[in-house]
């Protein structure tokens, strides 16, 4: 009989926390079932699922982060590729960007360009 992991476990194994582990289980990409109002998975079935989930086609299809030579991180989407970018800002100034942007009903790329072109200059 397979090995059943809980969601604590499934994280442990997957080495990630299990607030990421519960999204990608609420975003239906990691097989499991819910027993009651815990959630339960074959070992088996996620060593399928990871398998399954490196191929090329695979990440060009789902969008799934990737990293380059240089250790950079994109994904490619509908054949765009956009690139992982680490913002020099607080969650408090990444918070109030999207307010501005919400409240003036301007792009939020926008914003955060004009961020990073005053904070380059300072």
């Amino acid at each position: 009989m397979d090995e059943v992991l809980t969601l604590e476990e499934l994280a442990a194994y997957l080495k990630v926390s299990e607030t990421t582990a519960y999204a990608l289980v609420r975003g239906g990409e990691i097989p499991g079932r819910k027993v009651g109002r815990e959630w339960r998975f074959l070992k088996a079935r996620v060593v399928d699922w990871l398998m399954k989930a490196g191929t090329e086609d695979d990440m060009e299809q789902s969008g799934m982060v990737r990293r380059d030579e240089r250790g950079g991180e994109y994904k490619v989407e509908n054949g765009q590729e956009y690139v992982a970018l680490w913002l020099p800002m607080t969650r408090e100034e990444k918070a109030a960007q999207l307010e501005k942007a919400a409240r003036e009903d301007v792009n939020v790329s926008e914003l955060v360009a004009d961020y990073l072109r005053d904070w380059a200059k300072a």
